[in-house]
């Protein structure tokens, strides 16, 4: 039996540096800018702590903040009005090194992670191998939420910060996960993830990728029959969902992981956004583009 490719090893070749375009947008933007994102994201903010506070949770993107960044800016106002001491932070630990898509290809392919270095719960105070050398998922999070802090000029709540990585289609056997339950029993909790990144520049050929104007309900099906499976905790078959080629998600670990926490759950998305991202490619490749959601995960 051939051994399945990991799909972002089709992708283009991206730009030297190319994340810096994300990293150099705060100063772009200026404090207008800012403040305009962070007001934009008020829109869901009321919901979103009710939300928080009654035990569920809420799910934002990652990617360029001057395109899905009120999206993240409304899961840092949930926070905030939720009047929550202490806040659950959910990143993904992408598989940005040669280390880290040998494991993630591993685990594609069914075979043994029980010695990956990469196989459990990182964070800033826990990361011994250097997982997270290269990790930029709750980045642009931190940089809104302490601009919003700022502005409110009030005493923020502790983040707890952790990239659950490799969980294999079983959470409850991730190494940390117990220790996680016990964070979320006195916290809030949010999480990112990019579903269903897509195009030329993601390795799909040239007569199957949409146009990023043409590509809304596609990406729309693909997250909610992802959702599905994740209500009835089928992890291998969302896993499996995320693995394809023409619509790639994120590593599945931090939504399976967030699931396994909340319990009985529904999703519901309460904005969806397709965000150009062929800028990141070496010769801009286009159509290139990522689906960006703000979703709140109800706890039932």
């Amino acid at each position: 039996m051939s051994k399945r490719v990991y799909p972002f090893l089709n992708a283009k070749k991206s730009k030297p540096n190319s994340f810096d375009q994300y990293y150099n947008e705060p100063k772009v933007l200026g404090d207008e800018g800012m403040n305009a994102i962070l007001d934009k994201g008020k829109t869901w903010g009321t919901e979103l702590a009710n939300t928080l506070n009654s035990g569920g949770a809420v799910v934002f993107p990652h990617t360029f903040l001057s395109q899905c960044g009120y999206q993240i800016a409304a899961s840092v106002h949930a926070i905030l009005d939720s009047g929550a001491d202490q806040a659950l932070v959910l990143g993904v630990l992408h598989p940005m090194t040669e280390s880290l898509m040998h494991a993630r290809s591993k685990e594609l392919n069914e075979e043994d992670i029980a010695n990956e270095p990469s196989f459990g719960i990182f964070g800033p105070d826990r990361d011994p191998s250097g997982c997270l050398s290269k990790e930029f998922s709750l980045d642009l999070f931190k940089i809104l939420f302490d601009f919003e802090v700022k502005r409110r000029g009030i005493q923020p709540p502790k983040l707890i910060e952790r990239y659950p990585s490799l969980v294999n289609r079983d959470p409850a056997k991730l190494p940390g996960v117990r220790e996680l339950q016990r964070i979320s029993k006195d916290a809030v909790i949010v999480a990112t993830d990019d579903m269903c990144h897509h195009g030329i520049g993601y390795g799909v050929p040239p007569d199957q990728a949409y146009q990023i104007d043409n590509g809304y309900q596609f990406a729309k099906k693909s997250i909610e029959q992802g959702y599905e499976l994740l209500k009835k905790d089928d992890y291998s078959g969302y896993f499996f969902h995320w693995m394809n080629p023409l619509a790639i998600g994120d590593p599945t670990d931090t939504t399976i992981v967030l699931k396994y926490l909340l319990g009985n759950a529904s999703m519901d998305i309460l904005d969806l956004k397709l965000v150009d991202v062929s800028s990141l490619f070496e010769n801009d490749i286009s159509p290139s583009w990522v689906a960006t959601s703000l979703v709140k995960f109800n706890k039932l």
